[in-house]
């Protein structure tokens, strides 16, 4: 299977862990592409939120993600929302697309703090946007992941053997 790799799923899932495994498993180069948004906007992600709102940051996305999937040997780790955009899903389901699944406890666990500006306060909320996004996942993806506790490796290693299929 040829590149671009996009790895998509909510956050807090392993995209970048997993991501960079890949790349440097594969040769390829790496991208996560809320950094890049950020280094390109010189501020960070809950900045551009606060400031710009909500749908600024999600043509940034949109145009990066175009950007990070023109070049065959590249990872990209993509940001949890990447597939709430018709044309984001388009461009995903043209690349091979790796769904990483996890427990949303898990999930739920590992967000805390202000780096997500969408992480929302409470765990209804939380459960609310991913349930809206679930199925945007799974239509955007050739490999759908459950990562349930499994190592970075492992799940890097399943992801490598459905390439090779």
């Amino acid at each position: 299977m040829k590149g671009p790799l996009a790895i998509i799923g909510y956050m807090g899932s392993g995209k970048s862990t997993v991501g960079r495994i890949l790349a440097r498993r594969l040769g390829w180069e790496f991208v996560d592409l809320d950094t890049e948004i950020a280094v390109r906007e010189k501020r960070p992600i809950p900045q551009i939120f606060r400031e710009s709102g909500e749908g600024y940051f999600r043509d940034l996305e949109s145009r990066g993600l175009a950007w990070a999937l023109g070049t065959e040997e590249r990872v990209v780790a993509c940001g949890g929302g990447v597939v709430l955009r018709e044309e984001n899903r388009r461009l995903l389901s043209a690349a091979s697309t790796v769904f990483l699944e996890e427990d949303l406890g898990v999930l739920y666990a590992r967000t805390r703090g202000d780096s997500r500006p969408l992480r929302g306060t409470s765990r209804e909320e939380f459960e609310r946007r991913y349930a809206e996004r679930e199925a945007l996942y799974a239509e955007s993806c050739g490999l759908r992941v459950l990562v349930d506790g499994r190592t970075p490796e492992e799940v890097t290693e399943e992801v490598l053997r459905w390439m090779k299929g």
